[in-house]
């Protein structure tokens, strides 16, 4: 059985909601299609997408729990946004520890808040995850034309908008994404 197959059963075996698996679905697929146009691997991928989101749905004390059975250091940004963000860093420690490649793992980790020195399989998840059929926000159209163009301006797009709205919220952007930016511009937001 290939990673794939694999990828697939787990994903199964998980017993997401429909429409998460569904979002999970169309981001391996749309993370596919980037990763032929910039050169990553498409079956890396596609497995990233379809496990990236593997641990959104747990409650935050699952992912706590989780992130510390797995030894992860976790930041007071995730410790009080656990699921909204650590999911990603518990999803690609589970994929790990699963036998899934560490290019995979990496692109899953970095798909909700990126960073500096990112790979290609890692941008194409992380466009993918907020450029997939079924997202409908303003300007998303804007964004997935613009990744077939530039993967690294879809990038610096995605990054930018989350940093403008977390701060409209009165939040704090976390490092990582301050990070991001900062390597593409050569300046902090």
């Amino acid at each position: 059985m290939n990673e794939r197959q694999r990828a697939e059963r787990l994903l199964v075996e998980r017993s997401l909601s429909p429409e998460l698996e569904a979002h999970c679905r169309s981001t391996a697929l749309q993370a596919e299609r980037l990763a032929r146009r910039w050169g990553a691997a498409p079956d890396d991928a596609a497995v990233a997408g379809l496990l990236h989101d593997l641990c959104r749905e747990l409650t935050r004390q699952e992912v706590l729990d989780l992130a510390r059975k797995h030894g992860l250091e976790i930041d007071s940004i995730e410790e009080e946004y656990a699921v909204q963000l650590l999911h990603a860093r518990v999803a690609a420690a589970e994929v790990a520890q699963a036998g899934f490649s560490p290019q995979v793992a990496e692109a899953i980790r970095r798909h909700t808040l990126g960073g500096p020195g990112m790979s290609v399989l890692d941008a194409c998840l992380f466009v993918a995850d907020a450029t997939a059929p079924g997202r409908t926000w303003k300007g998303v159209d804007e964004v997935r034309r613009q990744a077939t163009e530039s993967l690294d301006d879809a990038v610096m797009v995605l990054a930018r908008r989350d940093v403008a709205r977390l701060r409209a919220r009165g939040r704090e952007p976390h490092p990582l994404m301050l990070a991001l930016i900062e390597e593409q511009h050569g300046s902090p937001v």
